[in-house]
C-alpha cells in the first residue's frame, strides 16, 4: 500500500508540471482544461472493458478514435496559438493588399471553421479590407497554408488521394469506415476538382519552363533540369518511350449562346424556383483523345519466364489536349529521367502521324519503331473481313504477321495488292492495311 501511495504521489507532481508547462505553451488556464479533457478522455479508455465479441479490428478502430479525440483539441490550439502570433506580427506594421499593393484597414479578428482529419477546428483570425480594390483578406491564415475551402489541407490530401483510385461516392464511404472522416460526396468532388486544377497549373508552369524552344521555335539555352532528376552517372544506355492515345468520353458544358430558347427558359425557371440540383446546365458528350506515354530504360525489361516479359519501373504521361503540349510535358520527364543524355532513344507507337510530328519536335534524334501488336492486329482485321471468322483467315493472317516479323513488310504489301476482295468494306480493310504498312515501312526495320 505504500509503494501504491509513492507512485500516487509521483503521478500527482507529474500531472502537476504537464499543466504548468501546457499552461505556458498554450498562453492560458484552457490550455490546462484542455490537457485535463484528454486525460480524462485516456482514464475512460484505460478503464472501459472490451466486450467478449469484439474483434482486434474494432479494437484498433477505437485506439484510433480515442487517440484521434485526445490530440484534437491540443491541435486545435496550438493553431490557435500560431495564428495569434502571426497576427500580433501583422498588427505591428502597415498592411498591404496583394493584389493591388494598397493599404488595408483591420476588420477585427473573425472566427470561421475547416474540417480537419482529426475533427472539425473553429480558429479566429485577423481580417483586412484593401482601402483600393475592396477586395479581403487574412495575412496570417494566408501564412499558415490555410486555404478558402471548408477543409484543411491534409483532409483534401486524404480525401483526394483515395477519390483519385476510387468513384467519390465510395472514397467517401471509405474515409469514413477506415479513418473516421465525414465528409459528402460532392464535397469530395469539388476538392478533388480543385486540387486536379491547381496540379494541371503547376504542370503547365513546368512544361513553360523547361521548354527546349523560345516563342519563335529556336533552341533555349542553359535550361535547368526539373526538381528531382537522375544524377549524371544513372543516364541510361537504352531508354524507351511508349506512346498512344486512348479516347474516352467527356463531358463539355455548352455555351449558353448555343442553348435553345426552350433550354433558357427552363433554365430560368430553375432558378427562380431555387429548384435543387445545380443550375441546370446542359453538355455535350463528346470523345477526346487522352495522349499517354509510358517511359522505361533497358535496365527496367526483365523476363520472368519464357515468353513474358515484364518492366521493374515505369514512369507515365498522360494529356488531355493537342500533342504540342503534351510533347512540352514529356520532355520534363524525360530530361527528368536523362533520356536526353541516353545512348540511344527508341519511340515505340501505332504510327499515328501526330506521334511522328512529336518525333520531329523533339531537340534530340530517335528510332521511331511501329508497335508490333497494332501491325498484328491490323492484319488479322484484314483476314477476317477476307475470309471471315475460318481457319484459312487464322492461316493467312499468322503467315502475313511471320513475314512483317522477319523484315518482309514489302511482301505483304504486295500480296495485298494482287488481292480481289469480295465486297467494298473488304476492299477498304485491305486498302487501308496496305496504305498503312506503306505509310510506316521506315519504321518496321
Amino acid at each position: 500500500m505504500e509503494h501504491i501511495e509513492d507512485r500516487k504521489g509521483a503521478l500527482v507532481e507529474a500531472g502537476e508540471e504537464m499543466a504548468k508547462r501546457l499552461a505556458v505553451a498554450l498562453r492560458g488556464t484552457e490550455g490546462v482544461d484542455v490537457l485535463l479533457a484528454a486525460v480524462s478522455e485516456l482514464l475512460d479508455y484505460a478503464e472501459s472493458d472490451w466486450r467478449a465479441d469484439v474483434t482486434v479490428i474494432e479494437a484498433e478502430s477505437e485506439a484510433v478514435t480515442v487517440s484521434r479525440r485526445v490530440v484534437h483539441r491540443l491541435f486545435e490550439r496550438k493553431l490557435q496559438r500560431r495564428l495569434d502570433d502571426l497576427d500580433a506580427e501583422s498588427a505591428r506594421r502597415p498592411g498591404r493588399c496583394p493584389e493591388c499593393e494598397a493599404p488595408t484597414t483591420s476588420r477585427g479578428r473573425k472566427e470561421r471553421g475547416w474540417m480537419s482529419s482529426l475533427g472539425p477546428l473553429r480558429l479566429q483570425r485577423r481580417c483586412l479590407a484593401c482601402t483600393g480594390c475592396g477586395s479581403q483578406c487574412v495575412p496570417s491564415q494566408r501564412d499558415i497554408g490555410l486555404g478558402d475551402s471548408e477543409f484543411t489541407p491534409r483532409f483534401e490530401e486524404v480525401c483526394t488521394l483515395m477519390s483519385s483510385t476510387v468513384p467519390f461516392d465510395m472514397a467517401r464511404g471509405l474515409l469514413e469506415e477506415m479513418c473516421g472522416i465525414t465528409a459528402s460526396t460532392k464535397g469530395v468532388e469539388t476538392m478533388t476538382e480543385r486540387r486536379g486544377a491547381a496540379l494541371l497549373d503547376v504542370l503547365a508552369r513546368e512544361a513553360e519552363d523547361h521548354c527546349p524552344f523560345d516563342s519563335k521555335g529556336l533552341p533555349r539555352e542553359g535550361v535547368p533540369r526539373p526538381e528531382g532528376a537522375r544524377l549524371g552517372s544513372d543516364a541510361p544506355r537504352r531508354a524507351y518511350v511508349e506512346i498512344d492515345g486512348v479516347i474516352p468520353m467527356t463531358r463539355v458544358e455548352i455555351e449558353p449562346s448555343q442553348l435553345s430558347e426552350i433550354d433558357r427558359a427552363r433554365i430560368e425557371r430553375a432558378r427562380a424556383n431555387k429548384v435543387r440540383g445545380g443550375k441546370g446546365r446542359r453538355f455535350n458528350v463528346v470523345g477526346r483523345e487522352v495522349k499517354n506515354a509510358v517511359l522505361y530504360t533497358d535496365d527496367d525489361c526483365v523476363k520472368p519466364d519464357i515468353g513474358r516479359g515484364s518492366l521493374l519501373d515505369k514512369r507515365y504521361v498522360s494529356h488531355l489536349g493537342e500533342w504540342k503540349a503534351f510533347a512540352k510535358s514529356l520532355w520534363v520527364e524525360m530530361r527528368r529521367q536523362r533520356f536526353d543524355d541516353a545512348t540511344e532513344l527508341i519511340l515505340i507507337s501505332d504510327g499515328a502521324e501526330w506521334i511522328r510530328s512529336l518525333a520531329d519536335w523533339l531537340p534530340i534524334s530517335c528510332t521511331l519503331i511501329l508497335d508490333l501488336f497494332h501491325v498484328k492486329h491490323r492484319i488479322w482485321e484484314a483476314a477476317h473481313a477476307l475470309f471471315g471468322q475460318t481457319s484459312k483467315a487464322s492461316a493467312w493472317a499468322k503467315r502475313q504477321c511471320a513475314r512483317v516479323e522477319n523484315g518482309r513488310a514489302k511482301g505483304v504489301i504486295r500480296t495485298l495488292e494482287s488481292l480481289t476482295p469480295n465486297g467494298s468494306e473488304a476492299r477498304e480493310v485491305v486498302r487501308l492495311l496496305a496504305h498503312y504498312l506503306e505509310s510506316n515501312l521506315d519504321r518496321m526495320d
